[in-house]
Order: structure tokens, then sequence, then C-alpha cells
């Protein structure tokens, strides 16, 4: 199917010199790629890539839009980038290596972590990447998470501790809260790419439901344990309680 997609006569020619690299390396092309329901063009991908400097650069400057056109691929694919990239370090980025020179692999490994940790931080810039039905990429409002200063009505002996009661120890409390962050920071990247996976629509909108309600949980969990940590608690257990 790859070498019928055109008459181009250089297709023959590189998928042949692909196909025998590939197989001498040890990672043989056993199955053809595909991407939106069609065979994955891996000449014309190879082809697009190195004309505008090879997989690095590409990631780098975010050239990946300009790539699905020169593929005719649909518009509307969601995660086109991560799937083309991924797709083009599996069958392409050895080739590329040996034949152009282009980049090496911790020069790659530097470009995915760069692109990994800016789509982090505009996440968290007020907004969560998600899957919208009607376009190609939509907005979703970040998660609010509260921080509700939590009564915590007890069966003492007589006494309740009241949320008007204040926290003294700053300190604790600002380690609490960076332990919170980093771990829904953790979340958020996992949830990240869970969603650049090429899940169904479906799927991708019940994680990002399902993640938010998990965050909110942690949240309040996490703020009622920092509370009861440091609110004088005597708490008398009656002999002759009920049963």
């Amino acid at each position: 199917q790859l070498y019928e997609l055109d008459g181009d006569p250089r297709r023959k020619e590189f998928l042949d010199d692909l196909f025998s690299f590939m197989q001498k390396r040890g990672t043989p092309v056993n199955r053809i790629p595909i991407m939106a329901k069609q065979v994955l063009d891996l000449y014309m991908l190879y082809t697009l890539v190195t004309e505008k400097g090879g997989l690095v650069e590409v990631i780098n400057k975010k050239l990946w839009r300009e790539i699905t056109k020169g593929l005719s691929l649909p518009t509307s694919i969601t995660s086109a980038a991560f799937t083309l990239r991924t797709q083009y370090m599996k069958y392409l980025y050895p080739y590329e290596c040996e034949k152009r020179g282009l980049s090496n692999p911790n020069e790659l490994q530097a470009a995915i972590d760069s692109n990994r940790r800016e789509g982090r931080r505009q996440g968290f810039g007020g907004s969560l990447f998600a899957y919208s039905p009607g376009s190609t990429h939509g907005l979703l409002s970040s998660p609010k998470l509260p921080v509700p200063a939590l009564g915590l009505a007890s069966a003492t002996n007589g006494g309740a501790i009241t949320p008007g009661q204040k926290i003294k120890k700053g300190n604790d409390c600002s380690r609490v809260c960076l332990l919170q962050t980093a771990a829904q920071a953790a979340a958020l990247e996992q949830l990240r790419e869970k969603l650049e996976s090429g899940e169904p629509p479906e799927k991708k909108l019940a994680l990002v439901t399902d993640e938010q309600q998990r965050l909110m949980q942690r949240a309040l969990q996490q703020n009622l344990l920092a509370m009861t940590a440091q609110l004088p608690m005597s708490i008398r257990i009656n002999s002759q309680g009920t049963r």
C-alpha cells in the first residue's frame, strides 16, 4: 500500500532503503502505520520533516500543523502532533539519524522534555488542554480547587471544634500546600498524556471529568488532614457509649 500511494519513482527507492535499514538494525517494519483510518505515508512524512530541518527542529518550532496539511490529513484529528511524532520516532527517526544526521537522540529527548514542560506551564496558566467535540482542540477551565475553612464538629465531652479557629503553624501549612501542588501537577501531566493518546472523544471527556473530581477529592482530603494535624483535639472516649 505504501508503494502504491503515488507514482513518484523516488518512493520505491526510499521505501526499499528504509525497510532494508530497519531490518538490519533489528527493528523491521512488520505493520503498516495507520492514522485517521488511512495508511500513514512514511515517504511523504519523512520528506516533509527533513525538509524543515528534521524531527528535533519540527518539535522545537512546533511545525506539526504544516506537516499535517502536507500529508492531507483531516484538521479535526486530535493530538495529531503527538501521534505523528510517535510514529516518526518509531519508523523514521533512526533512518534520519543514519542518513541525514540532523540531530541525535539526546537532542531529541531535550526537545521532547522542553515541549512537555511548556505544555505543563500553559496548563497551569489558567486552562487545561482538553478535547472539544466542536473543534480540533478546546480550552477547558482548570478545576477550581477550594480550600475551605473546614469546621470539624466532633462528639467530644460537651465541646466542639468551631470553624473560626485559626491555624498557627504557617510553615507546616506551606509545606502541605507545596506537596498538594506537586501532586496536582503530576496528576495533570498524566491527564495530558492520556488526552494525547488518541482515545475516542467520549473517553477523553470522561477522563477530564473523572480527573476533576479526583483532584477536588484529593484537595479536600489534604486540607482536612492539614487542619486536623494542627488544631488541638482532646477527645474523651466514653466507656459507657451507646451501642
